[in-house]
């Protein structure tokens, strides 16, 4: 059984900057090297999707998960964007970890919003379900520095 959690990230940057980042390769090449403190790669980028490497230290992660894992954990995420939805895929290497979800993207006047709505599974007998929203609540940081990120590039950028 997968874990559901919601969460809001405010952008302070207006939502058509933030449209205009997510169409723009250079963007996710920025996140992919700084969301965390091991830097990713762009694997692959379209208008409209991008499949990122990216790789989450052991300290980013929750204590519970720690204790399973010897190695900084490889995730495989698949983003789509089409207006103002945002989706996601992501596929934790080797291991039982997997999470997705969507996002509403909206005008917050000089700010934009994204509502999350996150689907986290973690299939290991008996402890998934009391690990999954720890897993959730590191998602929700990432998330917000993701946010913080795409703000920063949009100053210096756009």
């Amino acid at each position: 059984m997968a874990t559901r959690s919601e969460n809001t990230v405010t952008i302070n940057q207006p939502l058509d900057k933030v449209q205009q980042a997510y169409a723009n390769e250079d963007y996710w090449r920025y996140i992919a090297a700084n969301l965390s403190p091991e830097p990713g790669e762009v694997a692959e980028f379209n208008p409209g999707s991008v499949t990122l490497y990216e790789v989450l230290p052991l300290d980013l992660l929750p204590e519970a998960v720690r204790s399973m894992v010897s190695q900084s954990l490889k995730v495989k995420r698949v983003v789509t964007i089409e207006g103002e939805n945002y989706n996601y895929t992501a596929d934790v290497k080797g291991t039982p970890v997997d999470f997705s979800g969507e996002a509403k993207l909206a005008d917050a006047g000089e700010n934009t919003t994204l509502a999350y709505d996150n689907e986290v599974s973690v299939n290991i007998p008996f402890m998934g379900p009391a690990i999954e929203p720890k897993v959730a609540e590191a998602l929700e940081e990432l998330f917000q520095k993701e946010g913080d990120l795409t703000a920063t590039w949009i100053s210096e950028n756009l």
